[in-house]
């Protein structure tokens, strides 16, 4: 009977090379669309959640300084107060320079495993804090 010579191909046979090339290639190109598509998501999540941060941050600044209207004299530590989906601190630090009185504000935003830190410094003059500068 007739037998196929070395190198020849069966019917069934043609395709099976070309046909897992192209299997790979799909699956390939699938797991790189995912790999993509979760760093994307992930960085447009940390973005937000930065942005939420600063956001509550400034908040807590706002409201130190707010504090320091009411009370000019006060200095020290607002402790941790709930704001939207996170919370905040803040502090006021006196310090001097030569005959001139400093305060040093700082608040601290927190929202999930993301922070972020805002302050200004604050001059005394006759009257009373003025903005020296932002940190």
């Amino acid at each position: 009977m007739f037998e196929p010579r070395r190198g020849d191909r069966t019917i069934g046979q043609a395709g099976g090379v070309g046909l897992r090339i192209v299997l790979i290639m799909a699956s390939l190109a699938i797991v790189a669309g995912a790999i993509s598509w979760f760093l994307v998501s992930g960085q447009s999540d940390q973005a937000v959640l930065n942005r939420k941060a600063s956001e509550i941050c400034e908040y807590g600044l706002l409201q130190a300084l707010a504090h320091l209207k009411d009370n000019p004299s006060w200095s020290g530590y607002l402790p941790r107060a709930d704001y939207e989906e996170g919370w905040y601190t803040a502090t006021a630090k006196p310090r001097k320079s030569g005959d001139t009185s400093f305060l040093d504000v700082e608040s601290a935003g927190h929202i999930g495993a993301v922070s972020r830190k805002q302050g200004c410094v604050l001059r005394l003059t006759d009257s009373g804090w003025v903005r020296q500068s932002i940190k």
